[in-house]
């Protein structure tokens, strides 16, 4: 578990040109358990050169989901799709990178590629928050675990 405070978490920002997605490690609280290492996504829309944080969409990721976000970056799932009340956030595979789509409501739509460099990246922060949640220090035998785990999921 990490020992430092959440506004120091590891995060991962890329941008595109209508939108920035931010990645970062943070726990999630649950009634009388120890916290559990997850990430939020947020997306958020470009306006000119400034991204508009103030309307970013914000998804935090259960136990359940992070594997299979990891399995996404690893390239063992083509795509997936979190879906809260009144908003999700969808990421694909594509030539060249991950394409990631963030909805809410009327009007709230922002998406961004993630090229190689941006994946990379959020692979690596994913991957280390997948670690943690799981306890498993063996970097093979979590990558083993995760591509037959991946293996489970139907869209």
């Amino acid at each position: 578990m990490q020992d430092h405070p959440l506004s120091q978490q590891a995060k991962v920002r890329c941008f595109g040109k209508s939108a920035a997605i931010t990645a970062e490690a943070t726990v999630i609280n649950k009634d009388r358990q120890a916290p559990v290492p997850t990430v939020n996504l947020e997306v958020a829309p470009r306006e000119g050169a400034d991204v508009n944080w103030s309307r970013k969409i914000v998804i935090q990721l259960s136990d359940q989901e992070l594997p299979v976000l990891c399995g996404l970056f690893m390239g063992y799932i083509p795509r997936i799709h979190f879906k809260r009340p009144g908003k999700g956030i969808e990421l694909e595979r594509q030539p060249g990178g991950i394409y990631i789509k963030a909805s809410a409501g009327h009007g709230a739509l922002f998406s961004l590629p993630a090229g190689i460099g941006d994946s990379f990246r959020l692979c690596a922060l994913f991957l280390q928050q997948l670690r943690l949640q799981s306890g498993i220090g063996n970097e093979t035998l979590l990558l083993a675990a995760l591509r037959g785990a991946s293996t489970l999921y139907k869209p």
